[in-house]
This record gives structure tokens, sequence and C-alpha cells, in this order.
């Protein structure tokens, strides 16, 4: 038996725009920004060879070993580390995708544990995570370590899921992420990330979710997302993206949740309200602010001045926001390369 071992943290879209007519997943995809969290998924894969043929003493050739594909098991358990079997379908289906295009023998068995830090459909990239860190911790455990493909692969199946389109690509580039081209990482898209440091607090309705395919796949919503996407993100790409952006990038999203109407939504609208109220019982408005996360019910309190900021401000809000009937976590910004494995 050989283990891989892989920790992929999730995302957050602020705006973005629709790119999904191409036939080739990956030629889909999205442009936008957000930003890229040091919480999300950790997977830990086992492999198991099928048994070699047995060796032939004699003129007769040793019988084979069975070629039929090997047991996949799969165990999801969420952040409180309750299971989760509903999630268990993704996994096998990136095992079975693996398999099909022989990046992994199809008689090896595999047994995948999963562990889900932050919520799903919340709009925290979390199938992009979790496809991501495991492609990775199964070719790891396979002895072909492949970073490029696993982006790859795991951009393939959230296309296939019907999940996010831009996630993958945003992961690969980490920090305050700016997707300039949409497609799959190393296949057409593009991405750059500004690394920088900033404690968040992401906030959530815990009674409401949303799926991404809800909106990228209604007429309605898609032309409107991609008018007020491509509208916000012009002064972003204009010039160098760095750190030093994050004010502009705070504006562009600010935009584009009010140009989209998906600020109107009742209840992003109301989950707004609350965490502003929040920040202004604590005084907090004039250091702090939020924006919402698409595409949940829920929204990231961000410092305006990340240099000056202090993960201690954001955690007075834990108390008055679950009295409200929010959950809250806290979190930071993932540097590409810094995953633990």
């Amino acid at each position: 038996m050989t283990v891989g071992v892989a920790h992929v943290g999730g995302h957050v879209t602020l705006l973005f725009s629709i790119h999904d007519d191409e036939i080739l997943p990956r030629r889909q995809g999205s442009r936008g920004a957000g930003l890229c969290l040091d919480a999300g998924v950790r997977v830990r894969a086992e492999a198991t060879p099928a048994p070699a043929g047995q060796v032939s003493e004699g003129a007769t050739p040793a019988p084979r070993a069975p070629s039929q594909p090997g047991s996949i098991e799969v165990s999801v358990s969420d952040r409180f580390g309750t299971p989760w079997p509903e999630g268990e379908a993704m996994y096998v289906m990136l095992i079975d995708d693996l398999r099909a295009v022989r990046r992994i023998p199809a008689a090896t068995s595999w047994r995948l544990d999963v562990r889900l830090e932050l919520p799903i459909s919340q709009g925290f990239g979390m199938s992009a995570a979790g496809f991501l860190a495991a492609a990775r911790a199964v070719l790891d455990a396979n002895g072909t370590p492949d970073d490029r493909y696993a982006a790859r692969a795991a951009h393939r199946m959230e296309r296939l899921h019907r999940g996010g389109l831009g996630d993958v690509l945003a992961l690969q580039a980490g920090g305050m992420a700016l997707r300039r081209k949409p497609g799959a990482p190393n296949v057409g898209g593009a991405a750059e990330g500004a690394i920088l440091e900033a404690p968040l607090l992401l906030v959530w309705q815990p009674d409401e979710s949303r799926h991404t395919s809800a909106y990228i796949d209604h007429p309605g919503w898609k032309r409107a997302i991609t008018e007020a996407g491509e509208h916000a993100l012009g002064p972003l790409m204009e010039g160098p993206w760095t750190a030093d952006r994050w004010s502009d990038l705070l504006k562009a999203a600010a935009t584009f949740a009010t140009s989209s109407g998906l600020e109107a939504e009742s209840e992003r609208a109301e989950l707004l309200s609350s965490v502003r109220s929040a920040l202004t019982d604590a005084g907090l408005d004039g250091a702090w602010t939020c924006r919402l996360c698409m595409l949940g019910v829920s929204a990231v309190v961000a410092p305006l001045n990340p240099a000056q900021a202090s993960p201690d401000d954001v955690e007075r809000l834990r108390a008055p926001l679950h009295a409200l009937g929010l959950e809250a976590s806290l979190c930071g910004l993932a540097v590409p390369g810094s995953e633990e494995e």
C-alpha cells in the first residue's frame, strides 16, 4: 500500500463573468477575481495495487492476475467530523476519470479519506478544492505526482459536476487571484496571484445554500452576471496585479454585487445587513468591510488595510453573529506551495 496526502484551500469569488459556450470542458471557465483561502479540503489517498500473477515453475505460463477494476472506498466528513455520504460520489467520479485516461491503473484499489474544513454550497470553492486535493493525493500515491495535470483533471471534474467555472484556475494562482483568461490551468486559462497576508472572517447562513449551476445555467442570471462582471473587471485588468490592488478589488466586488442584482436577493441582502450592523456595533466599520461570496448565501469580512489588521478584531464578531443565527470561520489567504501535505 502507498499513501498520498494533499491539502488545498478554498476560494471565494468576488466577481466574475461566465465563459462556458465552448464544447470542451478545458475551454470553459470564467474571468474574475477572488481570494484563495488557507482552509479547505484535506485528502488522504491509499493505493493498493492488484496482486501480481503467480510465478511459473514450468513451461506452462503463470495465470494472470484478475483484470477487473479495483475497489473504490471513499469517506467524507465535514468540519465537525460528521460523515457526509452524499459527498462520496464526486470522488469516485474522479478516480474513474483518472482510470479512463490511464493516469492510474484500473486494477488498483483505492481508499480516500476526505476532510472538509468549510461548509459546501456557500461560495467557498469546496468542490474545486476537493477535486484538486484528491487528484494530487491520488497521483502522489500512484507514484506519478503531477500538479499541472491534477489541476487540469480537477477543472474537468468541476465542469462535468456543474460546479465552479474558475475556482481551480484561481487556486493555482493563490493569494488574491485575478483570472485574466477563462479555461483550465495550463490549457488556455491564465491567472495571477498577488501574495499578501490578511485575516478574513467567512460568514454564512447555515439554513441557506446555493449551487453554482442554478445561476450559470439560467439565461437571465448568466447575462446579468457576465455583463456586470466584465464591467467590474475592466479597471482590474489594467496594470500589474500586485498586493497594492487590494482596495481596487474591494471596490470592484461591491460594484459587481450591486450591478449583477445578486446583492438584491432577499437572503443575501439580509445577510449583508446583519454583518454590516455587527461591524458597526463593534466599532469595526472604519477598518473592516464585507463583500458577498459568489454564489452562496455568505460573505467575507475583510480588512480595508491588511497590513494593520488583526484577527483578534473580527473574533469579536463571532458572538453577535451567532446570536443572529449566522455561522463564522476565521481564516487567511493561501500562498501557492504552502499547503501542508
